[in-house]
């Protein structure tokens, strides 16, 4: 058995045993074959912990063109007394070593350094290679920016000067060691899962298996202090159960008795950030529980919640924008053409153009294919709880909803953006996510 495919005892075992060398450059631009490195910057990591640095600043014996002067503030007087890459690459190359090599855009990195070294015609790294920037992707699927200040910023990782060498590449070495701490809470036990963490290891999810018992999923919902989904699934991942939970400690007891109805393989529990996140959910899936069992969904969810006959509030708002479970990221909800398709995750304020295009494109829908008339597509067995829960949301939580008529949007001033930068700073980090996972 390869040293990839070994399952170790435990993922302290497994993690401890490896070692890390983070990698980042700095160049005069992006093509390996004319452009030089103006700075690189090390960071082993042994044992979980970041052990020592090694920067060089590096003379390109060409000139820095302007943009990378203003994006690194290296300039031609900080390299001109520095060594050349020639007489510094067997220093590199001795602290690579055999470790694993780490950046946040291996791409990039590790390519040029062996361009560097094919063009000094010497051997080139055959280390093996983790980039952050993709693990990242892996392990929060929908996160829109995974750049490093970014995932500096949602992680309290220190990163005082973005396009340092040394600074990325420490800051990237602790996100590394960040997503170490989470692979043991999941118990990673091969290291092949380290270099693809796919399913389990989302962390806005969590997975259990039948042979983990009933208790594993309560103590799961213990640690859950936001809205989650409940998705019970039987044979051959046959859905069986999908339950939008608003208060997940509280329906501990609950679910306990509930699930003694089911016969379950598995259980997937996954964080969703706004309530009426679930409700979506539930009416965009409910149609692939199987008959027998959505008598049973329906029943839970009137027992939680007293459901209303109220007007339908899709008629009254036009979009509604709400915090999305990613800290920094928003989720808009049209109900001009409300389906599974008639919503948008966006950033804001990097994401104005993106968000306003999106929603003049449902209006002109609605205005010119729909004649001015609203469609809803809500699955009618579930549609009392649906309104009912939706609109209860609405108006327990005021200021997690922002709605929007249509001439707000329309209005040329674009006040609406001031509304939602208002609820950005008020709701700011509202779920604590990716810092708090499952």
């Amino acid at each position: 058995m390869s040293q990839k495919e070994k399952i170790f005892e435990n993922s302290q075992e497994l993690l401890e045993s490896l070692t890390f060398c983070v990698v980042d450059l700095e160049t005069t631009g992006g093509n390996p074959e004319t452009e030089k490195i103006i700075e690189i910057g090390m960071v082993k990591i042994e044992k979980r912990k970041i052990t020592e640095e090694r920067s060089f600043l590096i003379n390109p014996q060409k000139e820095i063109p302007d943009f990378v002067q203003k994006l690194t503030g290296i300039r031609k007087s900080d390299v001109e007394h520095s060594p050349t890459i020639e007489e510094v690459i067997d220093e590199i190359l001795q602290f690579i070593g055999d470790s694993i090599l780490v950046a946040h855009n291996t791409s990039f990195d590790i390519p040029f350094l062996n361009g560097v070294l094919k063009k000094l015609q010497r051997p080139v790294l055959e280390n093996k290679v983790i980039c952050t920037n993709i693990m990242t992707k892996y392990m929060i699927p929908d996160i829109m920016s995974s750049n490093l200040n970014y995932m500096s910023t949602i992680f309290n990782i220190p990163h005082s000067q973005a396009h340092r060498a040394i600074e990325d590449a420490r800051a990237t070495g602790m996100l590394l060691l960040k997503y170490m701490e989470i692979f043991e809470l999941k118990n990673i036990r091969k290291i092949n899962q380290l270099y693809y963490p796919r399913n389990k290891f989302e962390l806005d999810r969590t997975i259990i298996d039948h042979s983990e018992g009933v208790q594993k999923v309560l103590d799961s919902m213990v640690n859950i202090d936001i809205p989650c989904i409940v998705t019970i699934k039987g044979d051959n991942g046959v859905i069986l159960t999908i339950l939008p939970i608003k208060s997940p400690r509280e329906e501990i007891k609950d679910m306990k008795i509930y699930l003694e109805e089911f016969r379950w393989e598995q259980i997937h529990i996954r964080l969703c950030g706004p309530f009426i996140e679930g409700l979506f959910f539930l009416n965009t899936n409910f149609n692939k529980i199987p008959e027998k069992y959505r008598k049973k969904t329906i029943e839970y969810l009137q027992k939680k919640h007293v459901i209303e006959d109220v007007t339908n509030p899709l008629d009254e708002h036009d979009f509604v924008i709400t915090p999305h479970l990613i800290n920094g990221q928003f989720i808009v909800y049209s109900f001009l053409n409300f389906s599974p398709y008639s919503h948008l995750v966006f950033k804001f304020p990097s994401h104005k153009k993106k968000l306003h295009q999106f929603l003049i494109g449902q209006i002109n829908r609605f205005e010119i294919q729909q004649k001015g008339k609203k469609k809803s597509f809500i699955q009618n067995d579930i549609k009392e709880i649906f309104l009912s829960l939706f609109n209860r949301s609405l108006n327990q939580d005021p200021k997690t909803y922002l709605t929007l008529k249509i001439s707000d949007i329309k209005d040329d001033r674009r006040t609406y953006w001031d509304k939602i930068d208002r609820l950005s700073l008020e709701e700011a980090d509202k779920y604590k996510f990716p810092e708090k996972h499952l």
